[in-house]
């Protein structure tokens, strides 16, 4: 077992047998991913919301009445940058970003006209999301992460206006009987009027460009 320890929380990197209470169906097999914020610190700052924490992945793997857990934090580009920092860099539902106080007036001044339109966090804390054969953690912004099911490794990054017209999608989408997932995004700039977009990925889709409006 390997569990890598953070500021305020860990992960569990390799997988631990858990003590089940009871008994669980011998038929009950596959694994439960789930999602949310595992770490509320980086350094000296400190997340204001309960949304905004880093996000932490974990599995529940069922076989033959045991349960294997794991969980590893999402590797992120804000988690990247806020480790490499040592501080929160990247502004999050109820966290803003402060001026690094090492750079000097003018450094401040364009950070503060570059931010004026920020991009998006990518810190994926809401959801684990299907598309196809693929998983990716999701929250509700233009970003999604792709993960390995088994590992939880973080395979890469994915934004949503490379593929279709949105500039953010919920994280709570719907699946048919056939497995296709449908979504719902927003189109809010380059239009005279906001819009909605619903969009499906093919159950059969490897992810790559096979969204449809």
């Amino acid at each position: 077992m390997q569990t890598i320890m953070t500021q305020n929380g860990c992960e569990t990197a390799g997988p631990v047998k858990a003590q089940v209470t009871g008994a669980l169906p011998v038929w009950l097999s596959g694994t439960l991913l789930r999602n949310g914020p595992g770490c509320f610190s980086v350094g000296d700052s400190s997340y204001n919301h309960w949304f905004d924490g880093m996000s932490l992945i974990h599995s529940f793997t069922f076989s033959k009445g045991e349960v294997v857990y794991r969980s590893k934090f999402l590797k992120s580009e804000t988690h990247k940058r806020n480790t490499a920092a040592n501080r929160i860099v990247v502004s999050e539902f109820g966290t803003m970003i402060y001026p690094d106080p090492c750079q000097n007036i003018f450094s401040r001044a364009f950070t503060h006209l570059r931010n004026a339109i920020p991009d998006f966090t990518d810190n994926n804390v809401i959801n684990v999301i299907r598309y196809g054969d693929q998983y990716y953690a999701a929250s509700e912004v233009n970003y999604i992460n792709q993960i390995d099911p088994a590992t939880l490794d973080t395979l890469g990054r994915t934004n949503y206006r490379d593929h279709i017209a949105l500039n953010l999608a919920t994280a709570h989408p719907h699946y048919d009987d056939e497995g296709n997932t449908y979504n719902m995004g927003t189109a809010i700039l380059g239009w005279t009027t906001p819009r909605y977009v619903i969009f499906k990925v093919p159950a059969q889709s490897t992810g790559r460009d096979s969204a449809h409006p």
